[in-house]
């Protein structure tokens, strides 16, 4: 992660300053195919949600996440 003075994400791609797009969850862990067919909600058990930040760059659209919180 690149940031300029005050602070602010610099696009890795084109070097202009991303824009925060809020914090989104994501899912990970738990199962995929047809265990969930077979167990039911048991198949979910391992699931987790991580909470993600994204940021957009306005200029080349570029997509980048970061664990929410450790900026």
């Amino acid at each position: 992660m690149q940031r300029d003075g005050t602070g602010s994400v610099k696009c890795s791609h084109c070097g202009a300053t991303m824009e925060s797009q809020g914090i989104e969850q994501f899912r990970v862990g738990g199962t995929t195919g047809g265990w969930k067919l077979l167990f039911g909600e048991w198949a979910e058990l391992g699931e987790g949600m991580l909470p993600m930040e994204v940021f957009v760059c306005p200029q080349c659209h570029k997509v980048e996440l970061f664990l929410a919180g450790r900026r």
